[in-house]
């Protein structure tokens, strides 16, 4: 056989491609999804996991959950996501999880932390961060349980790992809510909801008001507010909140500016004001936090 079944799909797109006017250019991205520092584990009962400090679970690192066993609920901050064997569940830096409420004592879920330099990649899956999984998302995660496997292939982790991710960003579509309840209604990812996400991520540094947001976005404040409630379960003034706190927190541990110019970097009017807010969110002090998790 000199040749393989090629779907009709792909078969029409590829008589659908022209000769370049230019052989020397190219559709060029910024965004580059390049995992490090990767690490693979797994929980395997429902006591293991209730043991586990909630201390741990508010730290630098992305986490990228799997269940392979078993159905579960998991708190990100104070949104509940349902989590099945189906779908994958993506934790950004500094956001408070737990898994808990699990249908079977014994579970199998895996779990892979990581570190990206570029941590705006993944932004567009920060408010809707369940996928569904297709068949070669498996395929994928297999390999990269294989390469942590046997320590020969532990330099394919990044590969395999940074393909998984991009599959997961591409999945549009297929996004979940949090905060909600349930009704069995797959909901699809709003352009405006990602437009709001990119202008809160762009303008952490500043005061952004609703009233400004409604005017960039060319978009009613009510109708803005009421469409990022319905579709995330928490109101855009909380997200935003969230947002500057989480900046704050990278920034207490991973950089040597004064607490003062973190508060001013994360749009705070005021030391006392992000000292409050800071309070109220994490539990502690600003400065007992860096005091405690300082990395540098």
């Amino acid at each position: 056989m000199d040749q393989f079944a090629i779907p009709k799909q792909t078969l029409k797109a590829l008589n659908a491609i022209r000769t370049p006017i230019d052989y020397f250019g190219d559709t060029r991205t910024t965004d580059k999804i390049w995992p490090h520092h990767i690490l693979c584990f797994t929980r395997k009962s429902r006591q293991e996991t209730a043991a586990e400090p909630l201390s741990r679970n508010h730290h630098h690192r992305y986490v990228l959950v799997i269940p392979c066993k078993g159905n579960g609920k998991v708190l990100i901050d104070s949104r509940q996501f349902s989590l099945k064997c189906s779908e994958a569940l993506l934790i950004f830096p500094f956001q408070f999880h737990h898994g808990y409420k699990f249908d079977r004592d014994q579970v199998l879920w895996l779990y892979l932390t990581f570190e990206l330099d570029n941590g705006n990649s993944l932004d567009a899956i920060r408010l809707n961060p369940i996928r569904k999984l297709k068949k070669q998302d498996f395929a994928v995660a297999w390999h990269l349980v294989e390469a942590w496997s046997k320590k020969t292939k532990r330099q394919e982790l990044a590969y395999w790992l940074g393909i998984l991710l991009a599959r997961l960003l591409c999945a549009t579509g297929q996004h979940f809510p949090g905060g909600k309840k349930e009704s069995g209604r797959v909901y699809h990812s709003s352009n405006l909801l990602l437009r709001i996400n990119h202008y809160c991520m762009s303008h952490l540094q500043s005061s952004v008001t609703l009233s400004e947001l409604s005017q960039q976005l060319g978009v009613s404040q009510s109708h803005m507010r009421a469409l990022f409630r319905a579709e995330t379960g928490i109101s855009l003034g909380q997200h935003l909140r969230r947002l500057r706190l989480q900046k704050a927190m990278g920034l207490l541990v991973q950089s040597e500016l004064s607490i003062t110019q973190i508060a001013e970097q994360c749009g705070f009017d005021s030391i006392f004001s992000f000292s409050r807010s800071f309070r109220r969110f994490s539990g502690m002090m600003a400065k007992e936090y860096r005091k405690r998790f300082f990395r540098i």
